[in-house]
């Protein structure tokens, strides 16, 4: 007896010296009854509509399908660029659903989900620009125009080291743009979905550029995913195929052009 009772104490020991087992977050999302994700301002990927307030845009549309299959509520949780990984983290909601870039130095700190789209850049030059190929914009001469802090400031530096930069502190992209139509900037990055936007709003505009790469020539093309944490496994799996559901049928597409469009619309 005495051996036995030894023998269970040291089983005890050795099971309280073992990890405890992370609770699902799937089963604790559905226990709960809500669905918390987190969402940085960037229409019409996701933004709070300006007389409502409420946040709407193509991944809200995804986040609430996702909810909908946990059968729980969803809950938009408002956070910067900044603080989107951090709060995540610490967190503050279960997934960052944005168009966030997937990255490798973003992956060693979140697990992301399969890409649900692919983004990239135009290079968009005067209309009347000499300039016939991407190669000749890495020029000391050549000057690029961006909004501060963003890509469209950093990309230029990195891939044409050789031409001059210039931020803008603006959030207004027709501003930044502008410069490069008058011809005040030579060559500015811009992403397809933007310059959709902008045909739309300023013809005008548009008519007094011309695209360098075509469609199929993005520069710096890079997945946009949505990011766990990374004990989250289940988590993952379930969003990953979701994602591969949503994309083979075509609905990416689909939803896309329809946010896009109400967009270019406003």
């Amino acid at each position: 007896m005495l051996r036995l009772f030894r023998l269970a104490m040291v089983a005890a020991a050795v099971l309280a010296a073992l990890p405890a087992r992370a609770q699902d977050l799937v089963a604790e999302i559905q226990s709960r009854g809500v669905f918390k994700v987190g969402m940085a301002e960037s229409p019409p990927w996701q933004a709070p509509n300006p007389r409502t307030g409420q946040y709407e845009g193509f991944n809200v549309e995804l986040a609430e399908r996702v909810a909908k299959v946990m059968g729980v509520k969803l809950e938009i949780v408002p956070a910067s660029w900044s603080t989107l990984v951090p709060g995540l983290s610490s967190k503050q909601y279960d997934a960052v659903f944005a168009n966030l870039f997937a990255t490798p130095p973003r992956a060693l700190v979140v697990n992301f989900t399969d890409p649900y789209a692919t983004y990239g850049f135009h290079v968009v030059v005067p209309a009347n620009s000499p300039v016939k190929t991407l190669e000749q914009l890495n020029d000391p001469k050549v000057s690029f125009v961006g909004m501060s802090g963003t890509v469209e400031e950093s990309y230029p530096k990195e891939l044409f080291s050789k031409a001059q930069v210039r931020g803008m502190v603006t959030s207004d992209v027709a501003a930044w743009i502008g410069e490069v139509a008058s011809g005040r900037a030579d060559a500015a990055f811009l992403d397809p979905g933007t310059l959709r936007i902008l045909k739309a709003k300023s013809p005008a505009l548009e008519r007094r550029l011309r695209v360098l790469n075509g469609e199929d020539k993005l520069l710096k093309p890079v997945g946009l995913a949505y990011a766990v944490r990374p004990e989250d496994t289940h988590m993952l799996n379930f969003l990953n195929t979701f994602i591969r559901d949503f994309v083979r049928n075509g609905d990416d597409v689909t939803l896309r052009e329809k946010w896009f469009d109400a967009m270019a619309q406003r």
